[in-house]
């Protein structure tokens, strides 16, 4: 029993006895294996920012090979170096072109600012190419596309409208010239009412390397209630005002136009044709004398009226 005793005090002794000293040791340790570790050479990748500024001979020129807004670099240096680099903090490599006619530009070493022991292994791309093809500018129509059908019933009361009606296209001179039109985005349409409806839409994109004026345009679109025509014939001449001795012709024929529905139903009986004779002369002879229409509904309109006006005979027979 007493060995287990001694043990278990020795156990003690070596835990607690120069504690002071021992966590002094252990934090030395710690302090040595840091500054040893981070002394050691590694390797970081990071992204930096690529700058193009092109050549003063690529002013009526458009640059048709896709430019990275950034390269990969592959450093090396001290572990505390690396990881105290902040990619939003490395400056951008600042490419400056000389002439349009270099067609591969390469990234050196010392383009790009470094921290101090940081050195650069690789970059990827290491080179950029440039070609440069010549630039046009050219006005052209927009065009409206439409996806659906209109509800029965329903009619397009005019033309699709756009906003603007043209637009400046900018990009390679060979692509521009080959373009007719503009397109938009197709415009569902088979749900609208009748009325009056304005939609911005977007419009198709523009082919590689070009770009349109803007990016979206106005639509306007006018529907209405499906229209008919209708011939109402013969339809009886009455005088009003005056009792005519006669009235030639006596009947007439009339082209009506209205919504669909309500043409439709319309009852020849309730339309009245009517020569107003109030201000007639008393004496005997003829007059020409126009035809009104009464009884036709507000959204009825009266295309034509033929005869548009009938010969009246006032006074009594000789």
């Amino acid at each position: 029993m007493s060995a287990i005793v001694d043990a278990l005090h020795s156990v003690r002794l070596f835990f607690t006895d120069n504690l002071g000293l021992k966590a002094g040791a252990i934090g030395i340790a710690i302090l040595m294996f840091s500054l040893v570790h981070g002394a050691e050479d590694m390797e970081r990748s990071v992204y930096v920012g690529v700058v193009v500024q092109p050549p003063s001979d690529a002013q009526d020129m458009i640059l048709v090979t896709e430019i990275p807004d950034r390269v990969r670099v592959r450093l090396k240096g001290s572990r505390a170096r690396l990881n105290a680099i902040r990619p939003e903090n490395l400056p951008p490599v600042d490419v400056k072109l000389k002439t349009k006619e270099d067609p591969r530009y390469y990234l050196e070493k010392e383009m790009f600012d470094l921290p101090t022991g940081v050195s650069l292994m690789q970059v990827v791309p290491p080179s950029l190419v440039f070609k440069w093809v010549p630039r046009a500018v050219r006005e052209l129509p927009v065009e409206v596309s439409l996806d659906g059908k209109l509800s029965p019933g329903l009619e397009w009361a005019g033309e699709p409208e756009v906003f603007p009606e043209t637009m400046d296209v900018d990009g390679p001179r060979d692509v521009v010239n080959s373009m007719r039109t503009i397109r938009s985005m197709e415009v569902d349409v088979s749900g609208l009412e009748a009325g009056v409806v304005q939609r911005e839409v977007q419009l198709v994109g523009a082919p590689a390397n070009t770009t349109f004026e803007a990016q979206t345009a106005l639509v306007t679109l006018r529907v209405q209630s499906k229209m008919k025509e209708r011939v109402l014939s013969p339809l009886r001449v009455d005088a009003e005002g005056v009792v005519p001795r006669a009235l030639r012709p006596r009947a007439i024929t009339v082209r009506i136009r209205g919504p669909e529905a309500i043409v439709d139903q319309l009852n020849p009986a309730s339309v009245l044709a009517i020569v107003n004779l109030s201000d007639a002369p008393a004496n005997k002879g003829a007059l020409a004398v126009p035809v009104e229409l009464r009884g036709l509904p507000d959204e009825v309109e009266v295309v034509e009226i033929a005869p548009a006006t009938v010969t009246v005979l006032l006074g009594e027979s000789p």
